[in-house]
């Protein structure tokens, strides 16, 4: 839940344009909006109405996609680490 909060902090809304947490998954804007035309972000993304209008990702979505990498990122660190079996 934290990184929702963050995400809600840093963004002021729950329905975050993609242009601005496109960064987020290693592209730019336009192959962003390409992958999402085609569903194959990580995440989710809709439009709220016609065609025309930006791409949305919904800040719950991306708090959990942001906090499954975390977790994948601190196991293998601790594997790395002896700290994990």
């Amino acid at each position: 839940m934290k990184t929702f909060f963050a995400l809600m902090a840093e963004y002021s809304t729950a329905n975050i344009p993609l242009e601005h947490v496109c960064h987020l998954f290693g592209l730019g804007t336009d192959e962003a909006a390409k992958r999402a035309s085609r569903h194959q972000l990580p995440v989710p993304a809709y439009r709220a109405s016609k065609q025309k209008s930006p791409w949305i990702v919904d800040a719950h979505e991306l708090a959990k996609y942001l906090d499954s990498l975390k977790i994948k990122a601190a196991d293998a660190w601790g594997r790395v680490r002896g700290l994990t079996g």
